[in-house]
């Protein structure tokens, strides 16, 4: 890692060149450590590095958001990234997995980085409901917002990433 940051070296980027990665100096096999393991410096196809620069733009307008919907009379909610895939195949059908980071975890549940906000927007207001009435425990109408991380498995092109964030103003219900 030393290696890496001497490399670096003030505003300089890192050369794209493997961490792990062997020079012409190096050993084919250390026995001690085995082979060396080579890892990308860059970050996984259709995703990107927030930079303390690049989060202070994202910040900036994250910001915008929350100032806009606040005026309007919008409150802020999130969800978990990781939902079930039920949730989503019961909105868009067995398609939606195609385009969905779906895998069983080790408790052995189908569950997938949320592709979109609005399934768990539906889980979380039918939450809100009493099942013996019927009634909601929230006065309507609810105006909420989220700027939520999703991810859909595509074809990465410009402007079009697997990982994107959204500015979602949702009005549950009228008054």
């Amino acid at each position: 890692f030393a290696g890496v940051l001497q490399a670096m070296g003030g505003k300089d980027k890192p050369d794209k060149k493997p961490l792990g990665g062997k020079d012409k100096d190096a050993k084919k096999d250390d026995k001690k450590t085995g082979p060396v393991s080579v890892v990308s410096l860059e970050p996984p196809s259709g995703t990107r590095d927030f930079l303390p620069w690049d989060m202070k733009q994202q910040t900036w307008l994250f910001n915008k958001f929350r100032e806009v919907a606040a005026l309007y009379g919008f409150q802020e909610y999130d969800a978990p990234v990781l939902e079930y895939e039920e949730l989503y195949k019961r909105k868009s059908g067995e398609e939606i997995t195609e385009q969905m980071y779906n895998f069983v975890d080790k408790e052995g549940a189908a569950v997938t980085l949320r592709p979109e906000m609005t399934p768990s927007l539906a889980r979380m207001v039918l939450g809100l409901m009493r099942a013996e009435t019927g009634e909601m425990s929230a006065l309507l109408p609810l105006k909420w917002f989220s700027i939520p991380q999703c991810w859909r498995f595509e074809t990465t092109q410009r402007g079009r990433k697997r990982e994107h964030y959204q500015w979602n103003m949702d009005i549950v219900g009228v008054a």
